[in-house]
């Protein structure tokens, strides 16, 4: 019960107590018992008044640090300041207490006992041989001056002071050492309890984070599936309102077939979207940086916005400004950056009915190989209120539900929006007041491209295209699909053969000289990616230029596709004008091609 309450008094059981605090308010209070008890022998052994107040002025000393480590605040100059004061008072007590026949040279041990314990280990030597200067001082002053030095007054006063000083030394420096080897045992116990939690806690976020990780997985290849079986029969949607549209129907069909085109497509930015974000938080997207002329991409940007202004009912102009400053060509991902100023502005023309909505890009010199390239967004449109701004980047967000009911979205556009701004090491941020306006604004740390290393993919002149007929294979599993190919490509002008998986697509080229092959990667018995691998095998430089036609749209499907050997990439749904397109860019590469496979099938 005793060392219970002893242990309290100290602070043993305080955990905010540091080891040291415990450790100084220990020896304060072994010290000030030491100095008691030998105040009363020294009062005993009738040594001189003086020596007992220098003794009593110690005790005070011990009490005040107690009080001030214990209840007000400890810090090493409390240790320091204890030490210097412990080592003068030793100098009146030698000369008070029989100089070199006295016991004082015993309390000089104690005090490196002291030293060691309480200061840090850089104060060690200095106070030590502060302590051995003091002794030796004293004893050489004792020398010049005997006269100052108090006597023993017989053998049996200094035998009996020199046994007590010795045994208390030894039994409060042992006292002192067990308490501080317990505290240390306490501390390391608690320690390792400590560890043993944290193993255990490290061993369930490793659990949790692995469960989270498949979680992640299995999301995102839920979303990259679905995404997948939604576009394959949307692009029969898409691909039969195209070739409706190209037929001849009445204005009132013409209308509708508008509204299923535009349906069509507002499903497909809703599943990218989604996608996109999956992507993100999995940190599975990866950007494409490269020499980009940043006048071109915004010339693309506007292009596809324009239509989002004719609207009917919208009364507002599409305007944009770029600094002069602007480097010809800036390193980024431009479909990236398109994406973000296309989502930009299409919700600034959605938000408003009348005015205006502006682009100005301005740039400023970071140094001489990178511009901070600013894009802002102005709209004259229904602005947002304060409250919403705080809330306006988060996903499936929108500014209020009435926004939501007469404009509707997921609201994960500028959620996107802002990761991919932070992944290229940007900032994106919105000033807005109800009914007056926003801007939208996003500054990117771009590198300067070199105009003398820049490779600008050359578009096919379709105007100097030249028409020829084609033998073009489709490897397809899906028979909406391979129906809607196959009137796509007579639309255009060309018959095709159609391969229901890669096995059969690669014994139809073993039979037949194609120009072109267009591959679907998921097919049953042999998947596109391994029937490319195969026949580029096979035929070498000489083998048809193969074309990625799927619904897998992650950006590294495209990259499996062109390790693969494919030399291009359509996204399915696909329009009819990027078939054309890709259908003039190769035409013209695979002449030789052709006639160099149909001369090894007739061999």
């Amino acid at each position: 019960m005793l060392w219970k309450r002893l242990k309290n008094f100290v602070g043993f059981d305080n955990p905010e107590l540091s080891l040291e605090n415990k450790l100084f308010n220990a020896i304060c209070l072994l010290l000030a018992l030491s100095l008691l008890s030998g105040f009363v022998n020294n009062l005993v052994l009738g040594f001189p008044l003086y020596l007992m107040l220098v003794e009593l002025f110690i005790f005070s000393l011990c009490a005040f640090a107690f009080y001030k480590s214990r209840y007000v605040a400890y810090n090493d100059n409390l240790s320091v300041g204890f030490i210097t004061l412990g080592i003068l008072s030793f100098i009146p007590g030698w000369f008070f207490n029989g100089g070199i026949e006295g016991s004082s040279s015993l309390s000089g041990v104690f005090l490196v006992v002291l030293i060691i314990i309480l200061l840090k280990r850089k104060y060690h030597l200095f106070f030590i041989g502060f302590l051995i200067a003091v002794f030796i001082g004293c004893y050489f002053f004792e020398k010049h001056f005997p006269q100052l030095t108090t006597p023993i007054k017989n053998i049996g006063q200094k035998e009996a002071d020199t046994i007590y000083s010795a045994v208390s030394n030894i039994f409060f420096a042992g006292v002192l050492i067990s308490f501080l080897k317990r505290s240390h045992e306490n501390d390391k116990n608690k320690l390792l309890e400590k560890s043993e939690e944290l193993q255990s806690s490290q061993i369930a976020l490793s659990t949790a984070k692995d469960l989270a990780e498949g979680a992640t997985v299995a999301k995102s290849n839920f979303l990259a599936n679905m995404s997948h079986e939604i576009r394959t029969p949307l692009n029969g949607i898409i691909g039969a309102t195209q070739l409706l549209s190209r037929s001849n129907i009445s204005p009132e069909q013409q209308e509708l077939l508008q509204t299923l085109q535009s349906s069509s497509k507002l499903l497909i930015n809703i599943i990218s979207d989604i996608l996109d974000l999956s992507k993100i938080e999995a940190d599975k997207l990866v950007l494409y940086p490269k020499p980009v002329n940043v006048r071109n991409c915004i010339k693309t940007v506007l292009e596809i916005s324009y239509p989002g202004i004719a609207v009917s009912g919208k009364k507002i102009s599409l305007n944009y400004e770029i600094a002069d400053n602007i480097a010809e060509y800036l390193k980024m991902d431009e479909s990236r950056v398109q994406q973000i100023l296309v989502n930009l502005i299409g919700n600034a023309i959605k938000f408003t009915d009348e005015g205006s909505v502006s682009l100005n890009v301005t740039a400023s010199d970071i140094s001489s190989k990178i511009q901070e390239v600013t894009f802002s967004v102005k709209d004259t449109g229904i602005g947002i209120s304060e409250e919403a701004l705080s809330q306006l980047f988060k996903p499936f967000t929108q500014v209020n539900t009435t926004a939501l009911r007469k404009y509707g979205g997921t609201g994960l556009g500028l959620s996107i929006c802002k990761k991919l701004v932070e992944m290229m090491a940007g900032k994106l941020w919105a000033n807005s007041r109800e009914a007056e306006g926003s801007v939208f604004c996003f500054s990117l740390p771009l590198p300067v491209a070199s105009t003398d290393r820049v490779e600008e993919d050359q578009s096919p002149d379709n105007e100097s295209y030249q028409y020829r007929p084609l033998n073009i294979l489709l490897a397809e599993d899906n028979k909406m699909n391979q129906l809607i190919a196959r009137k796509t490509f007579k639309k255009i002008g060309y018959d095709i053969d159609i391969a229901d998986n890669g096995k059969m697509a690669i014994e139809m080229v073993d039979k037949k000289a194609y120009d072109l092959i267009f591959m679907d990667l998921q097919m049953p018995e042999m998947d596109g990616l391994e029937a490319a691998r195969q026949i580029i095998k096979k035929y070498k430089d000489y083998a048809p230029p193969i074309i990625a036609m799927t619904a897998n749209v992650l950006s590294e499907d495209e990259q499996e596709c062109k390790l693969a050997g494919m030399k291009d990439f359509i996204s399915k749904p696909f329009t009819i004008e990027r078939l054309e397109s890709v259908i003039h860019k190769w035409t013209n590469q695979n002449e030789e091609s052709s006639q160099r496979i149909g001369e090894l099938l007739y061999k």
